[in-house]
């Protein structure tokens, strides 16, 4: 089961073709054609929901039309308003906390987090090369093993998860440019997340992947956390 602190997401499925049934009904005017509208997931033409999909965002099912159990209240949207905002400071606070580590003083990369997600981008500087001018292959592990933590660490409530493995292979190293390191949340084994990472260099050629695992470890997070 994943860790109490993990903030759940629930993805918006795609809305199959809707098909109508054409019915005759009658009236005080005679007889007239309408369109049935029923389950796509049942393929029952009943007229009332079956309440086992997801409705979307506006409250649609996959009939198309609204959903009795996506109708909701004040109270529900007041809550969902507040854990929306709530997660929304939680990103903003890791990218803030990975700004200002004293590790990237030097560096100066460039960050986005999105839930299960982090973008790293760090610009190629000389001194990242060694005596026989390639790119030293520590600077490539620290940003993709970076995006894997915030990707992992995006998930995570009032905790912090630390790498406990990752391992990389790298195809070539650019010499100018920059550095995009994209991280991926990807699942659960046990108690240990796992997660990878994607490098490419400016032109968004591929030069290097990496996975690994991470565990929740009891250090409070905030963004003066460095």
């Amino acid at each position: 089961m994943p860790h109490s602190g993990v903030l759940n997401i629930r993805k918006l499925e795609e809305k199959p073709t809707v098909k109508t049934e054409r019915k005759t009904i009658r009236t005080k005017r005679g007889l007239r054609e309408y369109n049935r509208v029923g389950c796509p997931l049942t393929r029952n033409r009943s007229a009332w929901c079956f309440r086992i999909c997801n409705p979307d965002v506006e409250g649609h099912g996959r009939c198309g039309r609204i959903a009795p159990h996506g109708l909701k209240g004040k109270t529900q949207l007041a809550i969902e308003g507040h854990k929306r905002k709530s997660l929304e400071t939680h990103l903003e606070n890791l990218e803030r906390m990975y700004l200002s580590a004293p590790y990237n003083v030097g560096h100066e990369p460039g960050i986005k987090i999105s839930l299960g997600e982090a973008d790293i981008v760090v610009p190629i500087q000389d001194d990242y090369f060694n005596a026989a001018g390639v790119l030293s292959s520590t600077v490539c592990f620290k940003a993709m093993n970076d995006a894997a933590i915030f990707a992992v660490n995006s998930l995570v409530a009032n905790s912090v998860a630390l790498t406990t493995n990752f391992s990389i292979s790298l195809t070539q190293t650019p010499a100018t440019g920059e550095l995009l390191a994209r991280g991926r949340f990807v699942g659960m084994s046990g108690d240990q997340y796992l997660a990878e990472s994607i490098l490419t260099d400016s032109d968004g050629e591929e030069i290097g992947r990496a996975e690994g695992t991470l565990e929740v470890r009891a250090v409070p997070s905030s963004a003066d956390a460095g």
